[in-house]
């Protein structure tokens, strides 16, 4: 069976943990370089049903985003094979694929026997020094031709800098409870304990808290070492945002909240005083 992973030369360290995770056959694997990056569909979607066309594989894998979700249906369609986006798993020989349902509350495995099967990958929490290198595997590059005449311009945002969630060892994350404590005083106490402070969608929507700091599926996805989740019943969507941590304490006055089932230390209680207390130590 060959597998055709497409992506380009700045996805190398995410590609390489995902393929080590699902223990593909080096032997199975070709890599279609796309370079330079392309800013939409309609520039790739030709040069890869031609390659596909001269070196046929049976799964082909796009990177996680909407330009990989666009690519992995557009080109199903057009070579009449099958298609799922925003896959976790593989299991390349039973043709089985493992993705996230209703929010991550579900995880569903589907058996896919249509072939060309193009698949995109799901987004995962960003992992720095994760050890793992690509293989060396065939080449293929894919160029990208000159944009459609639909498109007047694109907008190249240079200054782009990585959101300080993403390289936090430590990160507090606040949900619903506890609605009358405004952002200030939440912001002090993630100071107070040297923790980034992020907050469950729910929270943000209520307003006065920053969106761009919102965790879980559609927010950041994250993997601090230490992780506080206070006030939160534990959602999957919101979980889905800090499961890669290596150690989670949840703080939730329900003992019954399901966020007790995904920690390592649960407290029962407020969670405000629990964090005023704990910022206090911290100072000493």
């Amino acid at each position: 069976m060959k597998i055709a992973i497409i992506t380009n030369s700045l996805e190398s360290d995410a590609l390489a943990g995902w393929l080590a995770a699902n223990d593909l056959s080096v032997e199975e694997l070709e890599r279609w370089i796309i370079e330079p990056i392309a800013d939409v569909a309609e520039q790739v979607l030709d040069a890869l049903a031609a390659q596909w066309l001269l070196t046929p594989v049976e799964i082909l894998v796009f990177p996680a985003g909407p330009l990989g979700d666009e690519l992995a249906t557009r080109l199903a369609w057009r070579l009449h094979g099958g298609c799922v986006c925003q896959v976790q798993t593989l299991d390349a020989q039973q043709g089985l694929v493992i993705k996230s349902h209703w929010g991550n509350a579900l995880t569903a495995t589907l058996q896919i026997n249509k072939r060309p099967l193009c698949l995109s990958l799901a987004r995962q929490a960003e992992m720095n020094n994760s050890g793992h290198s690509l293989p060396l595997m065939v080449e293929h590059h894919i160029m990208p031709t000159v944009l459609p005449d639909w498109l007047d311009e694109v907008e190249s945002v240079n200054d782009v800098s990585t959101h300080p969630l993403l390289q936090a060892d430590r990160v507090l994350v606040v949900g619903q409870g506890g609605s009358e404590v405004g952002a200030d005083k939440i912001t002090a106490l993630g100071q107070g304990i040297r923790a980034e402070v992020g907050y469950s969608r729910a929270r943000v929507m209520n307003g006065g808290f920053d969106a761009e700091r919102v965790i879980g599926i559609s927010g950041h996805l994250l993997s601090p070492d230490v992780c506080i989740v206070a006030g939160a019943s534990g959602a999957a969507a919101l979980m889905a945002g800090v499961r890669q941590s290596r150690f989670v304490v949840a703080i939730n006055n329900d003992s019954s909240a399901p966020v007790f089932s995904q920690a390592d230390v649960g407290i029962i209680d407020d969670w405000l005083p629990v964090l005023e207390a704990l910022a206090a130590c911290a100072e000493t």
